[in-house]
């Protein structure tokens, strides 16, 4: 029969590179999955107090008047800009 030998630096080797690939591995499962998210806007009217929910629309910032109220006349501004999660929609 043939012994199989290896020196122990060869040995030291295999395990420190066994070593690695689990250690990436194990970082790469773990990552969370990244969950789609909508930007969304809440308009206040500054007179009443009506309050409409909107998307998001480039270029718009808080403090921005996005129209007429629908029930009194008064301004509609951005009061809000927050995301939410697709799936809670």
């Amino acid at each position: 029969m043939i012994k199989l030998q290896l020196p122990p630096d060869i040995i030291w080797l295999i395990v420190i590179l066994i070593l690695i690939i689990y250690l990436v591995y194990d970082t790469y499962a773990r990552r969370p999955k990244k969950t789609e998210k909508i930007i969304r806007e809440r308009l206040v009217c500054t007179k009443c107090g009506y309050v409409v929910e909107r998307e998001f629309e480039p270029g718009d910032f808080i403090g921005l008047v996005k129209g007429k109220c629908p029930s009194c006349g008064g301004d509609l501004k951005i009061k809000a800009i927050y995301a939410i999660e697709k799936e809670k929609l």
